[in-house]
C-alpha cells in the first residue's frame, strides 16, 4: 500500500485514484456461520472484496491494466473510439478509465435480452450500446457473436477493442494486484482459492501468482449450471469464445445455478457485504466444493499450519445493478411484505 491516508491530488489524481496500485488494499471479511456451515469444523472463508473499488467492480483492475499497458506501449495516440463486447462492469470500467488516457468515446456491442436498468446504466456512463442478436450455440469464430463483431471494428485505424477474452493484460492485472493481495493478507496460510469463470482472467492471474508461492494450491472455479443465469459468469458452452487457457490455472470445477446464486447474495447483503449475484455463484461453488471434500474425508488434507481451511472467494460487483432480478429469482417467502400496500401512488402495473 503507497497511499495510506488515502487521498489523491493534482492533475492526475482521478487517474491515480482509479489505479489499482495505488489504493488501499480491498477488504478481505469472514463470513459468519449463518454464510459458512463449516465453521466448526476449522473451515473459514473470507470474501475478497473486489466490489469495494473505486469503480465498484472487479473489472476495474484488468480495465485499467489493459488501458494503462496499451498507453505504455504508444499505442493510443491515434485511438479516439474504444469498442468492446460487455454489457456491464468490463465495458464500463474501461469507459471510464480510458477518459483519463485521452480515449473520449466507448461503445459496446450487448446482447438483445441486455436489461433496461443495465442499458440506462451504460447510457449513464457516456457509453454507446450496439444492441446483437447473439448466435444461440456461438463458436469462436462466429461471425454474429458480439466478441468477433467488436473485434472486426477494433481494425479500423482510430479504433482499438482491448479484447477482454483475449488480452494477456487482463490476467496480468490480478497477478500484479489481486493474488500479491490476497496471499499477504492471509499472511501465506491460503488454503484454498475460489473465483467465477467468466472471462477467466480474475481466476487465470491471481492463480497464476498464487501458485507460485504455493504450487500445491487447491483453485476452484466456478461456472453457472447449463441453462441457469448469472450476470458475469458463464456457462461451459459460453467459456468455448473465451480465448485463454484456463482449465489449466485450476484444479476443480464447480457450477452453480441461479436460484442459490441470487439467494445468497442477497444474505451476504443483509449482513452488510454489499455483492451482486456473481459473489452468490462464487460463494455457492466453493460451499458444494466443501461439502464434497468432507463427504470423501479430504477435508483435513486442506488444513494449513494452524489446522485451519482457509478458503477466499472472490466478490465480483454489488446488487444495486441487479436489484429487480433478486424478486425474479429468489422465492417471496425471502422477502418481508409491505404493509398498507394499497396506499402506494407508484407501484408498478
Amino acid at each position: 500500500m503507497t497511499n495510506e491516508l488515502n487521498v489523491f491530488s493534482g492533475p492526475d489524481a482521478i487517474r491515480d485514484f482509479l489505479d489499482p496500485g495505488k489504493v488501499p488494499y480491498v477488504p478481505l471479511v469472514e463470513l459468519p456461520a449463518s454464510l459458512n456451515p463449516f465453521l466448526d469444523e476449522g473451515v473459514r472463508i473470507l470474501a475478497k472484496m473486489m466490489n469495494l473499488l473505486p469503480l465498484g467492480n472487479v473489472k476495474a483492475v484488468p480495465a485499467y491494466n489493459m488501458v494503462a499497458e496499451k498507453a505504455a506501449r504508444g499505442e493510443l495516440a491515434s485511438v479516439d473510439r474504444l469498442i468492446e463486447n460487455s454489457s456491464g462492469n468490463t465495458v464500463s470500467s474501461l469507459a471510464l478509465v480510458a477518459r483519463h488516457f485521452g480515449v473520449p468515446r466507448t461503445c459496446s456491442y450487448v446482447p438483445a435480452e441486455i436489461s433496461w436498468n443495465k442499458l440506462l446504466m451504460l447510457l449513464f456512463y457516456g457509453i454507446e450500446p450496439i444492441v446483437n442478436e447473439e448466435p444461440a450455440n456461438p463458436t469462436e469464430g462466429d461471425p454474429r457473436s458480439g466478441i468477433n463483431k467488436a473485434k472486426r471494428d477494433g481494425e479500423a485505424e482510430d479504433t482499438w477493442n482491448p479484447g477482454q477474452y483475449h488480452n494477456p493484460d487482463n490476467p496480468k492485472a490480478h497477478e500484479k494486484w489481486t493474488g500479491p493481495q490476497i496471499w499477504e493478507q492471509t499472511g501465506g496460510k491460503l488454503s484454498l482459492f475460489c473465483s467465477s469463470l467468466g472471462t477467466t482472467g480474475t481466476l487465470i492471474g491471481t492463480s497464476t501468482f498464487l501458485k507460485k508461492q504455493r504450487p500445491d494450491l487447491p483453485v476452484v472455479g466456478v461456472m453457472r449450471a447449463p441453462d441457469n443465469y448469472v450476470p458475469g459468469p458463464r456457462t461451459e458452452k459460453l467459456l468455448r469464445l473465451v480465448g485463454f487457457d484456463w482449465r489449466a490455472h485450476l484444479d476443480h470445477i464447480e457450477e452453480a445455478e441461479t436460484a442459490e446464486s441470487y439467494r445468497l447474495s442477497m444474505e451476504m447483503s443483509r449482513l452488510g457485504l454489499l455483492v451482486g449475484p456473481s459473489s452468490g455463484l462464487v460463494l455457492s461453488g466453493l460451499l458444494q466444493h466443501l461439502q464434497k471434500a468432507k463427504e470423501d474425508g479430504q477435508l483435513d488434507k486442506l488444513r494449513n499450519a494452524d489446522g485451519e481451511v482457509l478458503c477466499v472467494s472472490i466478490c465480483c460487483d454489488g446488487p444495486l445493478p441487479y436489484l429487480d432480478e433478486y424478486f425474479k429469482y429468489v422465492g417471496q417467502e425471502h422477502f418481508p411484505t409491505i404493509q398498507n400496500e394499497e396506499l402506494l401512488q407508484n407501484k408498478p402495473a
